[in-house]
């Protein structure tokens, strides 16, 4: 009989290692996710703020050439890594490192320009997005 109750008690302590170590994992693998995500959602907004920026540099050398940007029922713009603006006929592929696509939409308000930037990337199957709005006034 006190054979047959060790074997048991074996079987049901390595059970029992065999569910912690799985929980573990899940948990190890659920935080490397959770850190990854930050990372990149991080940079997104980095890239967002720098669009902002950069629009902001443009309005700063003349309000005349940063009006073009825009209009009533807005422009959008694609602004990649080097910081270079091209008009997106329909939408942009991701310019900053092959991951993020980066759009700047440019809308007239009379009297000011309100500027919305949006990064987004895809991570598997889901699709993530930054936005940041503001607005901009001849100050000048």
């Amino acid at each position: 009989m006190k054979k047959g109750q060790t074997l048991i008690e074996i079987i049901v302590a390595i059970g029992v290692v065999v569910l912690l170590v799985t929980g573990l994992l899940a948990g190890a693998t659920a935080t490397l996710k959770a850190a990854q995500y930050s990372r990149v959602k991080s940079l997104a907004v980095r890239y967002s703020q720098e669009a902002l920026e950069t629009a902001r540099t443009v309005r700063n050398t003349g309000w005349e050439t940063f009006s073009t940007y825009g209009s009533v029922g807005g422009i959008t713009w694609c602004l990649n890594k080097a910081g270079s603006w091209t008009q997106a006929p329909g939408s942009c592929s991701p310019n900053i490192d092959n991951i993020y696509t980066r759009t700047v939409v440019f809308t007239w308000q009379d009297p000011k320009m309100n500027v919305a930037v949006s990064t987004t990337w895809t991570d598997g199957a889901r699709t993530y997005r930054v936005d940041q709005t503001t607005y901009f006034t001849q100050w000048q």
